[in-house]
């Protein structure tokens, strides 16, 4: 097995044999008890020895640790003399025959092991070939037959007997300690240190060596273990032993690979124990942490590379300690900070003496108990010059760290170190403050003292004094939506700047939002951005900073706003986190209005429903829209000035999203007197080219301006209205009627007879679109439109209205109130406009299913006007019947079996069986209604239709079907004959169920 080196001493060839004959019984112990075919060489054992096994291992097994204990040192010891190896070799026949004599001792001890089941006999063949792998004449051989067997092969035969040793170890009991769990840590750490010429890559040393260190460590302090009365081991002789082979394996560990590299690994495998609530537990920590120190030290082969990125941590894990409650413990680490020191001057010393070790301790000085602070500070200093940027930044992570222990005596540690960092060396920390940020944030949910988060946050000023832009975008990359942890680290933020580094706070955070994340593909950066100035101006000694980036800032969340809005619809998926980054935006523009004082603005928005506005994608630019003119009501007039002039360029660049929200913005101020004094280029010139834009809302917003240019001296922007007409094409129904409102003053005169046609003409395909207010705003401006309309294009306005007649007629019959009233008003002006004068009933907003004699009127009256455009009527009702809204698909068949009854001398049979057929499908319709509308109109045409039959085929009817069938059109022109007829009602449902059936 591998052995650790150690410096040369002088044996005593008296006291060697006794090492021999320990070690040899200790190794056949050791592999007796883990080599089942070695067992081969012994006879079963026999039950009624089992008493006697019980008592001899009670009674030797003190004495067999103590010879496992006393192996590793014979190894030391021989592994140096040439002389000393020849008198071994020679005494390994007789240490061999000595052992046999109490093989019956060892057997019994062997076959206890619980993994042994079967016993199987071997040959001597077999026994010769165990012991010569137990007993290899050379170190050198064994290692000759590792590499040529391969690690691999070694490592795969020894890793499950690992694993199984490591898994006893852990379930050990840790509340006492025995001669049987002390063999088996021991056992435990010699395999690690056996495993240690195998390549690192094959097996998790950090595991093993965390199993067996917290094995030991976890285990009760020796006093407590000393005041078990059952326990009548020699505790301090085992946990000495212990701790021997624990120090024995991190020295073979260590020399196996002596770099800064493998002593970090090892030390980092104490780190958790040192800050242990246990004061015994840490001492043991600290004790371990320091020997390997030591031994690094005192070892001429270790290297110490100029690059040690861990210097920092080690540092602060051992300062740390120096304000301990248990002041061994404080002078153990100090003592560990001396050799520490000395490592890192290490580069031209060969080894450790003690004078050079005494200028080490002189330099950093002597370890003082009361003012343990000053230590801190003054150790600090003299590591500065070997610490980088990044070791510096681990020792300051490290200090805040242990916040998290609630410990007063470690906190007043982190005090000492977070200080002197942050006064005399935070220019070493530029490149790791987003780290150090990060940390902070990290930290702050698991620490609850405010003496703690003061420590925190001081830090977190101070690296804001220096390093401002720096701070900030940090903080932005804190996760969104913003928490109470990041909301509190910009309140300390705001509160400890001044208004100059609150100024530079505003503008660095400005300038993240005005990212387009469009271009850059980053939506959360802007978002933080806006969260933090819902923060920022929550504050209210940030007024002044409101007031100074007042348009900017107001622009920028209009805009970001708008682009959240756009990637919210088109993203695949609709999440909360999405909605979270609308409502942040709009939360970030409150917070701006109340912080500049815009009160009334403020309320506007509130009453007309303006932050729902800004939040849809459809109605954006009109929540923007809806501010601006809030702002010209109440606004300071220099703030508007400064909006106007900063839209002038901002107009210039920027994608869609960019141009919509200026664009709606600029065009309201143009009410402004100071727009006036805008260069042509700036405005009228502007807004000629926004009429051809392929963005149809842009072109909405040109008419709007335009139309508020419309009072400038020499602007002729009524020469601009066939441009604008031209641009209405393409739009929303929406945007479309709301620009026909905005021009619809420019009509009167007699350049506006040419584009009223146009407009009617789109009108009318908007009176079928499924928004009410789009129809009725339609509808009205049809109405609008047919006033204004002039003698030059009547007959094309005429043909017009002739075609929207009965369109007007159903949606007169809609159920709200604002259409039919709309609808009433465009049928008067299209009446006035065609000279007719019809019954004052005809227009009427009454439903026809409950006054039918209106219906009856109506189709009259039609008929007598218009006796050539009625197969139109009926293909228009037909067309009808299909509409999604139910008041105009029952008001429609209604008109179609009027007009039929009215019509039955001229109708043909095509359209008679069109009629027919189309209410035969609506019988069958979903709703109710329609159905038994439907079922009673059939029942109507198919009266006429065999009467039309009858007549056509020219056979005479007879008198009582004539008087029937006169008698069924009678009733359905009377008042109400369908609600007041049972006998027809029960006729119709029977129709309907009929054809349901069918």
């Amino acid at each position: 097995m591998p052995v650790v080196l150690m410096p040369p001493t002088p044996i005593d060839p008296s006291a060697l044999g006794r090492l021999i004959k320990q070690e040899m019984v200790c190794q056949l112990v050791f592999y007796l008890r883990h080599n089942q075919r070695f067992l081969a060489i012994f006879s079963p054992i026999n039950s009624k020895m089992e008493e006697k096994r019980k008592n001899l291992v009670r009674k030797e097994s003190a004495e067999f640790l103590t010879t496992e204990q006393c192996a590793v040192t014979a190894k030391k010891e021989v592994s140096k003399s040439h002389q000393a190896g020849i008198h071994l070799e020679g005494c390994l026949s007789r240490s061999i025959s000595e052992v046999s004599d109490t093989s019956s001792k060892l057997r019994i001890i062997m076959i206890s092991d619980s993994e042994v089941e079967d016993v199987q006999p071997a040959s001597e063949r077999t026994a010769r070939h165990i012991s010569n792998e137990m007993y290899p004449t050379d170190p050198r051989e064994s290692s000759s037959k590792m590499s040529r067997n391969g690690n691999q092969n070694y490592c795969n035969g020894k890793l499950p007997f690992v694993q199984k040793i490591m898994r006893q170890i852990a379930d050990l009991p840790l509340d006492h300690i025995d001669s049987h769990a002390t063999a088996l840590r021991c056992q435990g750490l010699l395999l690690i240190q056996d495993l240690s010429q195998v390549d690192s890559s094959l097996w998790n040393k950090e595991k093993l060596l965390s199993v067996c260190i917290a094995s030991i460590f976890a285990l009760p302090s020796v006093d407590t273990l000393l005041r078990q009365d059952w326990e009548k081991a020699d505790v301090q002789a085992l946990y000495d032993q212990t701790v021997k082979a624990m120090e024995a394996m991190l020295s073979h560990l260590l020399s196996g690979n002596p770099n800064t590299t493998e002593l970090f690994l090892l030390l980092e495998q104490f780190s958790p124990w040192m800050k242990s609530a246990q004061a015994h537990e840490r001492a043991r920590a600290v004790k371990t942490y320091v020997f390997l120190l030591k031994f690094a030290a005192t070892y001429p082969k270790f290297y110490v590379s100029p690059e040690c990125h861990k210097l920092g941590v080690l540092i602060g894990q051992l300062c740390l300690r120096l304000n301990d409650p248990k002041k061994e413990i404080a002078r153990k680490a100090m003592q560990g900070i001396y050799f520490l020191y000395w490592l890192v001057q290490q580069q031209t010393a060969d080894s450790l003496e003690q004078g050079q070790f005494e200028i080490c301790k002189e330099i950093l000085g002597p370890y003082n108990s009361t003012t343990s602070h000053r230590n801190i500070i003054h150790i600090i200093k003299e590591f500065e010059p070997f610490l980088s940027s990044k070791q510096m930044t681990e020792l300051l992570l490290m200090a805040i760290d242990c916040l998290k222990e609630a410990n007063r005596h470690t906190t007043a540690a982190s005090h000492a170190i977070t200080s002197v960092i942050m006064e005399f060396y935070k220019h070493k920390l530029h490149e790791q403050v987003p780290e150090i940020v990060d940390k902070i944030y990290q930290q702050l949910g698991s620490i609850y003292q405010p003496r703690d988060r003061q420590i925190m946050m001081r830090v977190l000023t101070h690296l804001t004094h220096t390093y401002m832009e720096e701070v900030c975008n940090a903080l932005l990359q804190c996760p969104f939506p913003i928490d109470r942890f990041s909301a509190e680290m910009w309140y300390v933020l705001t509160k400890a700047c001044s208004d100059y580094e609150l100024t530079i706070i505003a503008n660095t955070l400005l300038k993240k939002l005005q990212l387009s994340p469009k271009a850059t593909g980053d939506y959360a950066t802007p978002l933080a951005a806006a969260s933090a100035f819902c923060k920022l101006l929550s504050v209210p000694k940030c007024s002044d900073v409101a007031l100074y980036i007042y348009p900017r800032l107001l622009m920028a969340l209009l805009v970001q706003l708008h682009y959240n809005i756009r990637h919210n619809i088109t993203g695949s998926i609709m999440s909360p986190e999405k909605d979270d980054s609308v409502s942040c935006v709009v939360m970030a523009l409150k917070t701006l209005l109340l912080a500049v004082r815009c009160y009334c603005e403020f309320a506007v928005m509130e009453k007309e429903q303006g932050w729902d506005l800004l939040s849809s994608c459809e109605d954006h630019h009109r929540g923007v829209g809806l501010l601006a003119r809030a702002m010209l009501q109440s606004t300071y007039y220099l703030d508007l000035q400064r909006i106007l002039y900063l839209l002038v360029p901002f107009l210039e660049r920027g994608d869609e999203e960019h141009q919509i929200t200026a664009t709606a913005f600029f065009v309201e101020l143009l009410c402004m007197s100071e727009a006036r004094r805008l260069p042509d280029q700036y405005s009228i010139c502007r807004l000629k080219r926004g009429l051809m834009h392929e963005i149809s809302v842009i072109r909405a917003l040109s008419i709007k301006g335009l139309i508020n240019m419309i009072d400038w001296p020499g602007k002729e922007v009524k020469l601009l209205l066939p441009a604008m007409t031209k641009g209405l094409s393409g739009m929303d129904g929406r945007l479309f009627v709301e620009s026909v409102a905005e021009i619809e003053g420019l009509l009167s005169g007699p350049e506006g007879a040419d584009c009223i046609c146009n407009i009617t003409d789109s009108l009318q395909d908007l009176f079928g679109d499924k928004r009410d207010s789009v129809r009725a705003s339609a509808i009205y401006l049809f109405g609008r439109m047919v006033k204004r309309s002039k003698k030059s294009n009547k007959l094309m306005i005429r043909q017009q209205i002739l075609e929207n007649m009965i369109p007007l007629f159903l949606h007169l019959q809609e159920e709200n109130a604002d259409i039919s009233k709309k609808s009433k008003y465009t049928l008067e002006e299209s009446f006035h406009f065609l000279g007719w004068k019809p019954p004052k009933q005809i227009v009427s907003w009454k439903a026809w299913h409950e006054h039918e004699d209106i219906l009856d009127e109506t189709c009259r009256y039609l008929i007598e006007k218009q006796e050539g455009a009625l197969q139109r009527f009926l293909y228009q009702g037909i067309f009808y019947t299909e509409s999604p809204i139910i008041s105009i698909k029952r008001a429609s068949i209604m008109l179609l079996s009027f007009l039929i009854l009215h019509m039955d001398n001229t109708v043909g049979k095509e359209d008679l069986n069109l009629v027919s057929q189309t209410l035969e499908r609506l019988m069958h319709d979903s709703d109710v209604s329609v159905c038994m509308t439907a079922a009673h109109a059939h029942d109507r045409i198919s009266a006429v239709l065999s009467k039309q039959i009858n007549r056509l085929d020219g056979n005479n009817m007879t008198t009582a079907s004539d008087s029937v069938a006169e008698k069924l059109i009678s009733n359905s022109r009377s008042q109400n004959s369908f609600r007041n007829s049972s006998s027809s009602l029960f006729r119709v449902i029977g129709l309907w169920k009929s054809a349901n059936r069918n």
